[in-house]
């Protein structure tokens, strides 16, 4: 059984779009918490968005050059990956401290949900526990999931970085 790159277009894109569409559209924020909306919320969510871009980035270029030296081994990959899902934990706790307004809570609880899954997913995927196809399909719900807070947001979907 051959095994797929990790560190490919897919998961890339699926992290990345969201900075890249925080950075050319600003950010928004939705509440998770009970605070009332802070003016500055759109700021804070365009952060968390740029931090997760800066890791994707960064977890994709690490993981090119592995499966280019054809070294892509579950001992090289796991850090990479293990700082990766840092990355998503520390995206998922951003947006929950975030005051977003109310209507937008659920969407962000959803993102939180499907970047948690993705984080899990991680853990396995370089040894072959977590299918390829099951990462793929798990970033595509969170890439979904973004997707869904930004137009709630007003900032219209994101996209994968250029290139990617």
């Amino acid at each position: 059984m051959s095994r797929v790159p990790l560190m490919t277009d897919p998961r890339v894109w699926c992290v990345a779009w969201f900075a890249a569409a925080i950075a050319l559209t600003g950010c928004a924020g939705d509440a998770v918490a009970t605070p009332a909306p802070s003016s500055n919320y759109l700021q804070q969510y365009a952060n968390a968005g740029s931090a997760l871009d800066t890791a994707t980035t960064k977890w994709d270029g690490l993981g090119q050059a592995l499966v280019a030296a054809g070294t892509n081994t579950v001992a090289n990959e796991a850090p990479i990956d293990a700082a990766y899902a840092q990355a998503l934990q520390a995206f998922s706790n951003a947006l929950l401290a975030i005051a977003f307004p109310a209507s937008a809570s659920n969407d962000v609880h959803q993102v939180v949900s499907a970047a948690n899954v993705v984080r899990n997913d991680l853990a396995g995927v370089a040894s072959g526990a977590v299918p390829t196809a099951k990462f793929v399909s798990d970033e595509s719900n969170l890439q979904a999931a973004i997707n869904l807070v930004q137009q709630e947001l007003g900032l219209g979907s994101s996209t994968p970085i250029a290139g990617a």
